[in-house]
């Protein structure tokens, strides 16, 4: 059996300029986000001989079918096509987080399982290669109306500043600073699951088509995320000015697209800051999934409290340092 073990991922400031419609015209995107520890587990194995179906897919549903192309789970399907794979398989997943939470489980999904089937082929891959191969399946095969930081997040793992070039091609510098940083960071961070989920599609679609309106928006978000690593590298961080940046591109974010944010959601936001938050946002797309902010960890109790009443769950997320692994069992 070969399982991968792929991390999720917040994403800080530079959401949407991922997209190719911005950066492909605006020489550049740029993203800051690190990797938590919540994880998508993919496993693989040869199915037995026993079994009537050659492929059997256990994820929130359970398929068996007997050729690729009447696979329903559309990565698991692009994924086996693309490595030309196409064996008695048994390919099962497990997820730390509600699926459509906005903590890129799709990619991670789609990174996770690329690595373990490479594995499976006794082929060893980089990290680059998983992340370029995931996106390309997710944005050109599949047609899906993202960009491609999701997918190197979960490959690369750790806390990155990444540049998608106009070409297609992306750099990744990892932010490497004194670990007091890091443990500062993630000790003033935290997350609420709001209960809503919604397809990041809904959302994204109307964004890619908004992006040329919003262009000074989406080029001030990307300042953004150049301003945050540089506040790590100068000497003078403090979770306050970091929590007021990411303030500041939520309140932009939610101009991209009619549906990023919610009532219920702009309440909980306004709540937390009354209550000690310097700063916050919605990972992913919007709508839903999971409402990060940014506060003392003295004040986490106080907004904890205040928040209590509208039942969202509160959840402590660290900071995962290492991207997709996988491990072979005989």
């Amino acid at each position: 059996m070969i399982i991968s073990k792929t991390p999720l991922r917040i994403s800080f400031a530079g959401g949407g300029t991922d997209l190719p419609s911005f950066y492909e015209v605006n020489q550049y995107g740029a993203v800051l986000s690190t990797c938590i520890d919540s994880y998508i587990y993919v496993s693989i194995k040869k199915h037995s001989p026993l079994f009537d179906e050659r492929i059997r897919l256990n994820y929130s549903e359970t398929e068996l079918v007997s050729n690729i192309r009447d696979i329903k789970n559309s990565i698991v399907r692009e994924c086996l096509r693309h490595l030309q794979i196409d064996d008695r398989l048994y390919i099962s997943t497990i997820a730390d987080a509600p699926a459509m939470s906005g903590l890129g489980s799709s990619s991670a999904f789609c990174v996770g399982l690329l690595n373990a089937l490479y594995k499976y082929k006794g082929i060893a891959v980089s990290p680059g290669r998983l992340a370029e191969e995931a996106a390309h399946i997710e944005i050109n095969v599949l047609k899906r109306p993202m960009g491609k930081q999701d997918h190197y997040a979960a490959a690369f793992g750790g806390i990155n500043y990444f540049v998608f070039h106009s070409d297609g091609t992306v750099t990744v510098k990892p932010v490497v600073v004194p670990d007091h940083l890091v443990a500062g960071l993630s000790d003033s961070m935290i997350s609420f699951w709001t209960r809503e989920t919604r397809p990041s599609e809904s959302v994204l679609t109307e964004q890619d088509l908004n992006t040329f309106k919003n262009s000074q928006l989406l080029l001030a978000m990307r300042q953004q995320a150049l301003d945050l690593m540089e506040l790590l590298y100068n000497g003078h961080f403090s979770i306050e000015r970091f929590g007021h940046i990411i303030n500041e591109g939520w309140l932009m974010k939610k101009q991209l697209a009619s549906r990023v944010s919610t009532n219920a959601i702009d309440t909980y936001y306004e709540v937390a800051k009354q209550h000690g938050a310097y700063g916050g946002k919605i990972s992913g797309a919007g709508g839903g999934g999971f409402l990060s902010v940014f506060a003392s960890a003295a004040d986490h109790n106080k907004i904890v409290d205040a928040l209590k009443e509208f039942g969202i769950v509160p959840y402590k997320f660290n900071f995962e340092t290492r991207g997709t692994a996988v491990t072979r069992f005989e």
